[in-house]
């Protein structure tokens, strides 16, 4: 997995973008560190751009489901943004579509933050 964080400094709002496969908790390790530094930062709201990636598995659904826990924590919100089928029926499956704020494009999470700012 790789990733990449870009701060939009107009909205405030930190743009994550992951690719590849998310499969298991040692992939996650640096995201999760750099996730919690940005958090420390104050840096509390993300849109998670997901759409170049390929798989994720139900420890990668971990990974995000402890960014999401971090962020509401910190008094913030974590989006995820083109999200493909698998992921969609990892999530109804696991019943957290629930608990995950979700969009299909990227111009659509950012509509999400400033209806709910």
């Amino acid at each position: 997995m790789e990733f990449t964080f870009k701060k939009d400094q107009e909205k405030d709002i930190t743009i994550v973008k992951l690719s590849g496969n998310l499969l298991a908790e040692v992939e996650s390790k640096d995201f999760l560190a750099r996730m919690t530094d940005k958090i420390n930062e104050g840096e509390v709201n993300f849109i998670f751009d997901l759409s170049d990636m390929q798989f994720i598995n139900i420890s990668g659904l971990g990974m995000l489901l402890t960014c999401l826990t971090k962020a509401r924590k910190a008094g913030g919100e974590v989006i995820l943004a083109e999200i493909n089928k698998q992921l969609q029926d990892l999530l109804a499956m696991t019943k957290l579509s629930s608990i995950f704020t979700t969009s299909s494009s990227m111009k659509e999470a950012m509509q999400q933050f400033q209806t709910s700012a």
